[in-house]
């Protein structure tokens, strides 16, 4: 969830103005415009009376007892309807609180807040309860076109499925040239459009008749592969269309196409996996640079990005090593996947997952492998001894 709202603090100490910056750097306000303003609520009482609210006002006041309710209803007289208001304050009394709630206060705070306290309290104002997901999120992005990373997305997909029993939905975002039909091979009744273009209404109900079946536990909401949808995607749309689909599955693969724009860049900051794949050659170095660059930073420690390397030894001179993709965007290839014409090309063909046309080929091993570190379910260091521990150096290598 990347929330999209104004956010404007009247302070009067250091450590709520930083607890207020601190929100440029999360990425759950990547999208959000944060103002700092110095004078509390005397300095808000003047500025907010001749211009409009923000959807969100954090407010410091020293005024204790009948002298701060006063504030507070000065403040209301020149709120807009629907701002929500968080105020940090002197008066330390559990019925002040009781009662500020009660009258409408998101929150309050007792002469400071901590970054991580500010934060609950704005996913608490803002969030929508039934939005809350219960599922674990996965976008897969290429570094290129063709680098293969829609192929890896199904059959992470599919692979999550068959050794979790889990329900697994397949979210195709490229509208005019998915290929999830394909890999699944169904002729889709429905698709993202159909959902895209009822985003103001959709439910779990509607959702449902725009899902097709694909393998055992994966739903697909395809795309309709041609170039004349007349539907784009959008921030907003694609937004309430996901807060569905989060509801339907233990887990969402989310097949981002090579684009860069905004909905894009949500998707994959807010996901609980970035998975970004790419080629051992120097135009995918250069480009994974610049998309590290960006996402890591953004997507901050607690949510690293993974890097996949798919198609290894196809080139048989010239291939960019493990390292120096390490080197330049400090960042080791968490599964290297071997070139392996044969399978993939049997497995497009018949409309079928690697596993099934090559379940012991060094490919789906390394697709299973991937599978199993971003599951959420086993550690690294678990799969990296199931695997042999060949993994280890790629994945702890400084």
């Amino acid at each position: 969830m990347i929330l999209r709202i104004n956010i404007g603090a009247f302070v009067l100490t250091d450590a709520v103005r930083d607890a207020v910056n601190s929100l440029n750097e999360d990425r759950l306000f990547l999208r959000s415009s944060v103002s700092v303003v110095e004078g509390g609520m005397n300095t808000a009482l003047e500025k907010l009376t001749d211009r409009s609210t923000p959807e969100l006002l954090i407010v410091e006041t020293m005024a204790q007892g009948e002298a701060m309710f006063n504030e507070l209803n000065k403040l209301a007289e020149v709120c807009q309807p629907g701002t929500r208001v968080i105020i940090v304050g002197a008066e330390n009394d559990i019925n002040v609180f009781k009662t500020l709630i009660e009258q409408g206060i998101s929150q309050y705070f007792v002469s400071t807040v901590s970054n991580d306290e500010l934060k609950a309290a704005i996913v608490d104002a803002f969030a929508d309860k039934s939005a809350s997901a219960k599922c674990r999120t996965l976008a897969f992005s290429g570094l290129r076109g063709g680098v293969g990373s829609s192929v890896l997305s199904h059959n992470v997909a599919s692979s999550l499925a068959n050794l979790y029993d889990e329900d697994v939905i397949v979210v195709d975002l490229d509208i005019p040239f998915g290929t999830a039909a394909l890999s699944f091979n169904i002729q889709p009744q429905k698709t993202i459009v159909d959902a895209i273009a009822q985003s103001e209404s959709i439910d779990e109900t509607l959702l449902m008749r725009y899902l097709e079946s694909g393998n055992k536990n994966v739903s697909l909401l395809c795309a309709p592969g041609h170039l004349n949808s007349g539907v784009e995607i959008n921030d907003r749309s694609l937004e309430m269309v996901l807060n569905v689909v989060k509801q339907m599955a233990s887990y969402v693969i989310l097949d981002v196409p090579h684009m860069w724009n905004s909905w894009v860049q949500d998707v994959l900051v807010d996901a609980d996996e970035a998975i970004i794949v790419g080629t051992p050659d120097l135009y995918n170095l250069r480009d994974g640079k610049n998309v590290f660059e960006f996402l890591s930073p953004n997507r901050g420690m607690d949510a690293p990005t993974r890097l996949v390397l798919n198609k290894i030894g196809e080139a048989k001179k010239g291939e960019i090593s493990n390292k120096e993709f390490k080197d330049v965007l400090d960042v080791s290839p968490t599964v290297s996947v071997p070139f392996d014409a044969d399978s993939f090309s049997a497995a497009m063909n018949n409309g079928e997952m690697i596993s099934k046309v090559a379940g012991r080929s060094k490919a789906a091993q390394s697709i299973e492998t991937l599978t199993k570190l971003v599951s959420g379910k086993e550690a690294a260091t678990q799969v990296a001894k199931a695997s042999g521990g060949g993994l280890l150096s790629s994945l702890f290598k400084k």
